[in-house]
């Protein structure tokens, strides 16, 4: 089932509809996978009206299930599903069409009321998403969509959940897993320290099956190279719902297909009908709601995993996460995309490791991000008024707006750069030279990290001031310290709101150096270290004592898991008890099972006899076996035998003479006799008189415990199919020497014609004679004849030992090439051909496959009845495992007798026809080369049937 759901999925794609019903197994479940990953329809029986309900519920657990239903609503289902794809149909047409103001309109109101950005996501998978929520509401028309959010603002937060792609499983791709656990995973370690991190990145993790998939496989490597390092695996996404899930790492019994039992067991623990991942792989991995499109990069990775996200974004936004993905990676980092992604402009600066499976390894680091913007969705914008600006550059999205209100605010207030801070500090947007003020040596995400000593304390000191007071706050005069040379810094911090909460949780950072020129700011003052430093440590000690208040009720939480812990030793020990008194129960059985061991070794010596029986048995085939003791009476026989011997049941204790055979040997009886005094084993040929043929083999029969010889085993191995082999071999061997000496008679022809032409020429030539044009064209006519014969002997050479790869091909392609080569034939003789092919296509070399159509149809129009038009039919079906191919004429039919010999090499069907009779000789090579077959069946007068059968794959 499993294959033709495969096969199904990848053919007819969200077309195709699967329906699990009762059964045992889970090849439905596996089946079903592949549907759904094409956007098919799954419908499950409900698991109480099946008989077998295994399968059912294999399928409901993997959670593919769309509809689970009884029996008699399928139908309905099916019925209502296939409709709603006919309206999704039109309306993806009518919506692709639509005004793209309408569909920006949707992504600017998912924007506004998630933290969630799907502008630069391609627009043929924003539009399957808005047509399936279309569908869903039965809603017919894009503006009405549009109205319909308006009034249920809740629709925004599914539609953005549709429009995140979590579609992931435990070692997916498993080849390309084998290349990470092979060469990859020990090539980075091989090169860390013990001091050192192993950091990986998994960009768009889902619900977290990758990112314990490359946990298990580094924690694998370390475990077999008895190496111990700190080992950090960040997974992030913007789908919070997986997220969540991830965290949990607790997935169905599903799981257990794409792992192996020895890993499942290792590093999952089995609860109920789920897995949960265990604690030393789940704190190995930090999930993370990150949005890599948006927040800055982590840094110093070895492994970054990015695989299928990048497909569903445009190529700028493409190429913008490739450069912060190539800028935290370490030089000799490894890069892993998904099979359908590539490089974009970062291309130069890795180089290629697999090239199936997209994983690239850089070769060198950039210093800074590329492109140095992020920006954080619901963001206002400080109100400042400025002058218009001297350039008059297009604004053409929300971005170049956004970076044009930043220059503005730099020229106005006469900063270098600018940076957005959340409360924590954390980094959400950049502008202008902030380059100049953060250290080179790392990127982080909290930004006084990333500053100098003294403009962090100042910073940090200006930012408080400024969200204590609700206002903007300044400092002029900071002394920086860089490049052994002297700076003066100014900062100034505007505190911001976001668009739905009107607390300043976020802050504007502006920096300048001292040559700016001054202003009069509010609030600005010159920063004194000392005393800015006691206000930074008092409010470093307020908030020490706001973690101190968290760490108390921290410690009443640990007393209340300790005294849970507690409870459930308690427990425990009751168990204990119990498994005490169950170990006593199973001491007294086992008393009871060695008084049963004892009668059971009153057995072996019974079983060491059968045993012996059973091990000299197996010694022959079981095509057919006689068992017979040294006086040549029947001990047991295999059923088989009754091919050779006429025997029944009431056989065994009879004198082997006494028995009628069907073999044509008269020395049976004195072969086994010679083998019960000789000890050595005989062979031999014998035939039937149904004319079968066996190889007779007779053996001692040996009793090891006693050792001496009780008899013999004669064995019947059924070898008829070898002996027609040799037969046709024989056949082969004459078909061979009329092939010789038809060539022989064939090349004699027109060399001799040639040689008498030549020397008629040469005597002409000598006498003066004229007219030698005609000679010439019948030396020419001979030469053509001889290239002719050399052309067929040249075909018949190729196609013995000539074996074409298959591929698919399209039966009614070739059949219509090959009408166009015969077209001039088809047209003279007004033949009709009828092509029927209800297999369209069959595995097989195109070019064989060209040349049986032409043979076959073109000897189906050169024997063609007088009496009537030609008529040709081409069939095509599948049957009994095999794609069966036909080709039916109405022409001269044959006799029954010379049946057998029309495949035989310059074998004709009739003799008043011109030919070499070496073309259906080809087809049969062609056909046998490829492990198929091909008969005819033909009557005199009416007719010939040509039957091809391919195997089918």
């Amino acid at each position: 089932m499993i294959f033709f759901l495969n096969s199904l999925a990848e053919d007819q794609k969200s077309k195709s509809i699967a329906v699990i019903l009762s059964g045992m197994g889970n090849d439905g479940t596996k089946g079903i996978e592949a549907i759904k990953r094409n956007g098919g329809m799954v419908i499950v029986q409900e698991p109480s009206s099946a008989k077998s309900p295994s399968m059912p519920l294999s399928a409901i657990e993997s959670g593919n299930a769309d509809a689970i239903l009884a029996p008699n609503l399928i139908p309905d289902e099916i019925i209502s599903y296939l409709k709603s794809e006919e309206l999704k149909a039109k309306l993806a047409e009518e919506v692709t069409q639509s005004n793209e103001d309408q569909l920006s309109e949707i992504l600017n109101l998912v924007k506004q009321y998630t933290p969630l950005d799907f502008t630069d996501y391609k627009r043929p998978t924003i539009i399957r998403r808005i047509v399936n929520r279309m569908t869903k509401n039965n809603i017919s028309s894009l503006n009405g969509y549009v109205n319909y959010i308006h009034e249920n603002t809740n629709e925004l937060e599914i539609l953005a959940h549709e429009f995140l792609i979590s579609v992931t499983k435990f070692f997916r791709d498993k080849e390309a897993y084998e290349i990470l656990r092979e060469r990859i995973i020990p090539e980075i370690v091989k090169n860390k320290l013990t001091v050192d991190s192993l950091k990986i990145w998994v960009v768009g993790c889902a619900t977290g099956e990758e990112a314990y998939s490359l946990a298990i496989l580094v924690m694998e490597h370390l475990t077999e190279v008895k190496k111990n390092l700190e080992v950090k695996i960040f997974a992030s996404d913007i789908d919070k719902e997986a997220l969540s899930v991830a965290s949990k790492g607790i997935y169905n019994s599903s799981i257990k297909k794409d792992i192996s039992d020895d890993l499942l067991d290792k590093y999952f623990i089995k609860e109920e009908n789920t897995f949960r991942v265990r604690d030393n792989i789940r704190k190995m991995i930090i999930f993370a709601d990150h949005d890599i499109v948006k927040q800055p990069p982590y840094g110093k990775i070895d492994l970054i995993s990015c695989r299928n996200l990048l497909i569903y974004l445009n190529p700028v936004l493409q190429n913008k996460i490739l450069s912060s993905l190539h800028f935290c990676l370490n030089k000799d980092g490894y890069l892993f995309l998904g099979p359908s992604e590539s490089l974009g402009e970062v291309k130069k600066s890795f180089n290629m490791v697999d090239k199936k499976w997209k994983i690239f390894k850089s070769i060198e680091t950039p210093k800074y991000l590329r492109d140095t913007t992020y920006t954080t969705p619901g963001l206002n914008l400080p109100n400042i008024s400025f002058q218009k600006s001297a350039t008059t550059e297009k604004v053409n999205s929300d971005r170049n707006l956004t970076e044009i209100h930043n220059r503005s605010i730099l020229e106005e207030l006469g900063f270098e750069a600018g940076i957005y801070v959340d409360s924590n500090f954390s980094i959400l947007e950049t502008f202008g030279n902030y380059d100049k003020y953060l250290s080179p040596k790392f990127f982080n995400f909290n930004l006084l990290e990333m500053l100098p000593d003294q403009l962090s304390i100042a910073t940090s000191v200006c930012l408080r001031k400024a969200v204590k007071n609700q206002g903007k706050s300044s400092m002029s005069d900071v002394k920086f310290i860089k490049n052994d040379q002297k700076q003066f810094i100014d900062i100034m911090v505007l505190p911001i709101s976001k668009s739905n909460d009107n607390s300043p949780d976020i802050s504007l950072i502006l920096y300048s150096d001292h040559q700016h020129e001054e202003e009069n700011l509010d609030n600005e003052e010159s920063f004194e270290l000392d005393s800015h430093a006691r206000q930074h440590i008092n409010d470093l000690k307020h908030e020490l004592a706001i973690s101190q208040e968290k760490l108390h009720k921290s410690y009443d939480a640990l007393d209340e898991s300790n005294d849970n812990i507690t409870s459930y030793n308690e427990e425990l020990i009751s168990s204990n008890e119990e498994l005490q008194s169950t170990n006593e129960e199973l001491q007294s059985v086992n008393e009871e099972l060695q008084t049963v061991n004892n009668e059971y070794q009153l057995k072996i010596k019974e079983l060491a006899e059968l045993n012996d029986d059973l091990t000299n048995f197996f010694k022959g085939t079981v095509n057919g076996q006689l068992y017979i003791d040294n006086d040549l009476i029947l001990r047991k026989f295999t059923s088989a035998t009754t091919k050779q011997i006429n025997l029944k049941t009431t056989d065994i204790g009879r004198p082997l003479s006494d028995i009628s055979t069907k073999i044509k040997l008269p020395t049976l009886i004195t072969d086994i006799k010679n083998v019960i005094q000789s000890s050595e084993e005989t062979i031999k040929e014998v035939e039937t008189i149904d004319e079968r043929w066996y190889q007779m083999v007779i053996t001692p029969y040996f009793k090891e415990q006693e050792n001496i010889n009780d008899g013999v085993i004669v064995t019947f191995n059924d070898i008829t199919e070898l002996k027609k082999t040799q037969y046709k071999l024989s056949r082969i061997n004459e078909d061979h020497n009329t092939f010789i000496y038809s060539v022989s008679h064939d090349l004699r022809g027109p060399l001799s014609s040639l040689k008498g032409l030549i020397s008629f020429l040469t005597d002409a030539q000598k006498a003066g004679s004229i007219g030698t044009e005609k000679i010439m064209d019948m030396i020419e006519v001979s030469i053509n004849n001889l290239l002719q014969t050399i052309d067929e002997l040249s075909d018949i050479a190729k196609i013995e030992n000539e074996i074409e790869n298959s591929e698919p091909v399209n039966l009614e392609d070739v059949c219509d090439e090959v009408k166009i080569g015969l077209q001039e034939l088809i047209t003279k003789t007004k033949t009709n051909i009828i092509c029927d092919f209800q297999e369209p296509t069959i595995s097989f070399s195109k070019k064989n496959l060209r040349s049986v159509l032409l043979n076959l149809i073109s000897n189906g129009i050169k024997y063609r009845s007088p009496e009537r038009e030609p008529e040709i039919l081409i069939s095509s079906e599948k049957k009994d495992g095999f794609v069966v191919l036909s080709i039916q004429d109405n022409g001269l039919g044959m006799e029954a007798d010379k049946i057998e010999e029309i495949f035989n090499v310059f074998k004709r069907r009739h003799n008043h026809v011109e030919g070499s009779g070496i073309g259906l000789y080809l087809v049969k090579k062609i056909i046998n080369n490829a492990n198929g077959e091909i008969s005819v069946d033909s009557e005199l007068g009416k007719g010939s049937t040509f039957t091809v059968r391919f195997k089918s794959e």
